[in-house]
């Protein structure tokens, strides 16, 4: 009954992003038919430019989307894993701010360097998820939800601050603005595929490891007991954090919150990670997609900037756990 009920769910988030992948093809600026939308994915013709926008604009910004929500949520659900913490997030812990200062530091000294700002964004990624892991790590004392969000608020915040130093010492602004609005209007083939290879792994190596996560909610002893190495599998997990937020942030900016709301809405419906990591995937997903869609359509011609959509809904619940968890 339950695999029955798990296949209903997945079935119906399938088809709901199915639903919403052709409305976002649909709607916009410019509305365009449904012949228009089945010519330029199967008969393209390169002087339509009707068919232009579907092909080279609205194809690669909504499959973005989809694959931005995933990586947010999904590395969302292997924090709160590892750390224990309800309120764990890449964006709230002060990945993504790593991984844009990651991207600051590319611009400023390896401008020419097509590929310098994936490098240097899973670099900055990765090093603000050692500092998390350390903290959650060796300190005396288990730190509790809301201190471990305050350091990652300060972590954020020293990370912002630099990222945003670079910028004016080498007048960055222009070219880092669109990162932390955030927004996919301007994903273009070439960085979706760049970037896709990294997402595949992760996303593959993560559910995977969903298994081992539900090990890891039972206790280190009991994890050891059970023939497991949670430290081994707290840092395969850190790697796959660092890949999806740096991924994630490299497409679209330092957008924060996915990863704290959508793990808690998958565990309505299932408490192991086996079922949580799928379904933060198809979640987050559908969560960018409704978003983009939205920030296209509130006001058209012009777009309601995605990471303020976003922190409209992030921020109460933030609070609300916050509540919750005190």
């Amino acid at each position: 009954m339950k695999r029955n009920k798990m296949f209903l769910i997945t079935g119906g988030l399938l088809l709901a992003c199915l639903i919403l992948f052709y409305f976002s093809l649909t709607n916009g600026a410019v509305n365009i038919s449904r012949a228009t939308i089945y010519n330029a994915l199967f008969q393209f013709d390169p002087q339509d430019q009707t068919q232009q926008i579907i092909r080279n604009l609205r194809l690669p910004r909504v499959l973005a989307a989809f694959l931005i929500g995933a990586a947010f949520a999904v590395s969302g659900a292997l924090m709160q894993a590892i750390t224990k913490n309800p309120l764990a997030d890449s964006g709230l812990l002060g990945i993504n701010s790593g991984a844009s200062l990651g991207l600051a530091i590319s611009f400023a000294f390896f401008p020419t360097q097509e590929n310098s700002s994936i490098v240097f964004s899973f670099l900055g990624a990765a090093g603000a998820a050692g500092i998390i892991f350390l903290l959650t790590r060796f300190s005396r004392a288990r730190i509790s939800p809301v201190r471990l969000v305050l350091s990652g608020v300060a972590i954020s915040s020293l990370f912002t601050a630099l990222s945003q130093s670079l910028s004016l010492v080498f007048d960055l602004q222009q070219d880092l603005a669109f990162w932390f609005v955030g927004g996919v209007a301007a994903i273009t083939w070439d960085r979706f595929f760049n970037l896709l290879p990294f997402f595949i792994v992760a996303i593959m190596g993560s559910i995977f490891l969903a298994a081992q996560l539900n090990v890891l909610t039972l206790g280190d002893e009991t994890a050891i007991g059970l023939g497991k190495n949670p430290t081994f599998i707290r840092g395969i997990s850190l790697f796959f954090v660092v890949l999806l937020a740096g991924t994630a942030v490299t497409m679209v900016g330092p957008i924060s919150f996915i990863g704290l709301m959508i793990p808690h809405l998958a565990r309505y419906f299932s408490e192991s990670y086996r079922k949580i990591v799928p379904l933060s995937l198809l979640l987050g997903g559908f969560l960018v997609m409704l978003a983009d869609f939205c920030s296209r359509m509130i006001n058209p011609p012009f777009e309601t900037p995605l990471g303020l959509l976003i922190s409209a809904i992030g921020v109460p619940f933030l609070l609300y756990k916050v509540r919750r968890t005190t």
